[in-house]
């Protein structure tokens, strides 16, 4: 079950997490005449985190809600992500929330969506 803040947003259907790498920036410089270059660690940069999945609920209104509740996380503050495996990813920013398509009807409602994370080091 994938979680936000321990709130269960994520864990009504399958969904799967693609951890990107954390970044590095560096600066680099070259001098005329001599060769190779200088390069300056500047620090380590955040990492992209992609959930994908579907929701699903009883009533097209529970679904609505759910859609609804991650859209309210996208708030521009930091949150703890944890995956189907029990690992927690600390200090996560939703970039953006993309639900599939229109709300589809079945054994219940569905649609299937897409979140961007960016993780802070």
């Amino acid at each position: 079950m994938s979680a936000l803040d321990g709130l269960d947003l994520f864990g009504s259907g399958p969904a799967s997490l693609r951890v990107g790498p954390w970044q590095r920036e560096v600066l680099r410089r070259g001098f005329a005449g001599l060769d190779g270059e200088a390069l300056l660690d500047l620090g380590l940069r955040s990492r992209p985190l992609v959930l994908a999945g579907r929701l699903q609920a009883a009533t097209a209104a529970e679904l609505d809600a759910l859609i609804s509740a991650i859209e309210g996380r996208a708030d521009g503050r930091l949150h703890t992500l944890t995956d189907n495996h029990a690992r927690e990813f600390p200090r996560v920013l939703i970039e953006e929330f993309e639900p599939s398509g229109p709300i589809r009807a079945g054994r219940g409602f569905w649609c299937d969506y897409t979140v961007g994370f960016r993780q802070l080091p």
